[in-house]
C-alpha cells in the first residue's frame, strides 16, 4: 500500500488530507504502477510556488503543479516517487477561468503530478496530448469512485 503524506502550507484553504491521500491512492491503482511507493503532496500559495518555479524551472510566474522525482533508494527500504507541489490558490483561480470546480482542479493537479512522477511529460504538443488523455481517463475513473466535494474540510 502506498504511503502518501499531505502537507498543507496554505492555510487559506482547508484541504482534507485524508481525502487527498485516497485520491492519490486511487490514481496509483488506475495507472497500475507501484503498489508500495511513497509520495509527498504539498499545498502552497502562489508566492511560494513562484519562488520554487523560478529556482528550479527558471520561470518567474506561479504554476498550478510541480513534480520532483526524488530517488531515496539508498536511504529507504521502499520506493519514494517524489514530491508534488500544488498551488491551491492557483486551483481556485483556474476553477474560475476554466469554469470547473475547485475540487476538480485539485484532483486534476494530483493526477497531473503523479503522471509526471511516472515519466509523463507535457513539454511537446504530442506529449501534452497523451498526458491530457491520461489525465481525463484518470479523472473519469476518480469521479466514478469518489465524491470530489470532500477535497475541502468544511469550516
Amino acid at each position: 500500500m502506498p504511503r502518501i503524506e499531505v502537507i498543507n502550507l496554505n492555510k487559506r484553504y482547508r484541504i482534507n488530507g485524508r481525502f487527498i491521500k485516497k485520491i492519490a491512492s486511487d490514481v496509483l491503482k488506475f495507472i497500475k504502477k507501484l503498489k508500495t511507493a511513497d509520495i509527498e503532496i504539498v499545498f502552497l500559495d502562489d508566492k511560494a510556488i513562484t519562488a520554487i518555479n523560478k529556482r528550479y524551472k527558471r520561470r518567474r510566474r506561479p504554476t498550478d503543479v510541480l513534480s520532483f522525482k526524488i530517488d531515496r533508494s539508498e536511504f529507504a527500504p521502499r520506493p519514494f516517487l517524489g514530491e508534488i507541489l500544488i498551488s491551491s490558490e492557483r486551483a481556485f483561480k483556474n476553477a474560475g477561468v476554466f469554469g470547473t470546480d475547485f475540487e476538480e482542479e485539485i484532483a486534476l493537479y494530483v493526477i497531473h503530478g503523479i503522471l509526471h512522477l511516472f515519466g509523463y511529460n507535457d513539454e511537446s504538443p504530442k506529449d501534452r496530448l497523451l498526458m491530457d488523455k491520461k489525465e481525463k481517463e484518470a479523472l473519469r475513473f476518480l469521479c466514478r469512485k469518489e465524491d470530489l466535494s470532500k477535497v475541502l474540510i468544511p469550516r
